[in-house]
């Protein structure tokens, strides 16, 4: 192995910790700064010339099937969005219910590098 790609390992591994413990502190920070808020009877605060508000959103999760019965067909299909699912289209092809030549006419594979980290006694595993 060269240095450079031991280096380059090393960093993206230290990286990657760096960035969970990050989210670990983010976490923490927004418990301690909800309760802080709470007790305060406010919701926001500055600091060091930032405003921190806390705003309470709602998620919106909607019944598709409903919306699709009390709305015309051209409104339906505005509003929503039709993807396909790899898992279960593998799971279908497995079964049998899609054939490799159905597969090789509706894939377009597009190729992209993916980093597996793995950890081996004190060794770095990098695969690209």
């Amino acid at each position: 192995m060269t240095k450079a790609l031991s280096t380059a390992g090393k960093q993206y591994v230290a990286a990657l910790e760096a960035l969970s413990s990050a989210e670990k502190a983010v976490a923490v920070a927004k418990e301690l700064l909800t309760e802080a808020v709470a007790e305060a009877g406010v919701n926001e605060v500055t600091v060091d010339g930032k405003k921190v508000a806390l705003i309470t959103a709602v998620r919106r999760n909607f019944l598709v099937e409903k919306l699709k019965g009390l709305v015309n067909a051209n409104t339906f299909e505005a509003v929503t969005k039709t993807a396909v699912e790899p898992k279960a289209f593998d799971k279908a092809k497995k079964a049998g219910d899609i054939s490799a030549e159905i597969e090789e006419a509706v894939v377009n594979p597009t190729a992209y590098t993916r980093i597996v980290v793995t950890d081996i006694a004190e060794e770095v595993s990098v695969a690209v």
